[in-house]
């Protein structure tokens, strides 16, 4: 009796050269079952895919073939974004620093304006607009409001 029981081991999808034949049952991983379970082949969408229904619980499911360099990992390096201090310190500089004047939600401020804040400390105005601006102090930036009547 032994010897008629079927082989039971789970499948490893990147040993697996071929598709399974349409209407054979293949032994894989379920994953509502969760367990190994026999599968079947009920069609070949693309050259390396196959749409399974496991016959336990009849989820269906997509098996696809692992074929080897056919894509290859692209790695992308991400830009270093500028630490708050950084910013601040480049527009310091290119922001003439002479012409500070006091912040108070009361005056109207345009862009590229040095501004000292009673609680912040020196600021640079990167954008303004009707009623707020925004301002790049040294800890990072902050929306104020300005402009009111």
């Amino acid at each position: 009796m032994a010897e008629e029981a079927k082989e039971t081991t789970s499948v490893n999808a990147a040993d697996i050269k071929e598709l399974p034949a349409v209407a054979s049952n293949f032994y894989f991983w379920c994953a509502k079952c969760v367990g190994d379970r026999y599968h079947k082949v009920l069609a070949h969408p693309t050259k390396s895919s196959a749409k399974l229904e496991c016959e336990v619980c009849g989820k269906k499911s997509t098996f696809r073939l692992v074929l080897s360099g056919t894509k290859k990992k692209v790695t992308r390096t991400r830009k270093k974004a500028k630490s708050p201090e950084e910013v601040w310190n480049e527009l310091k500089d290119k922001t003439d620093i002479s012409q500070v004047e006091p912040y108070s939600m009361k005056k109207k401020f345009n862009a590229e304006m040095a501004i000292d804040h009673p609680k912040f400390g020196l600021g640079v105005i990167t954008e303004a607009n009707g009623v707020a601006i925004n301002v790049t102090f040294q800890d990072g930036e902050r929306s104020l409001v300005h402009n009111r009547q």
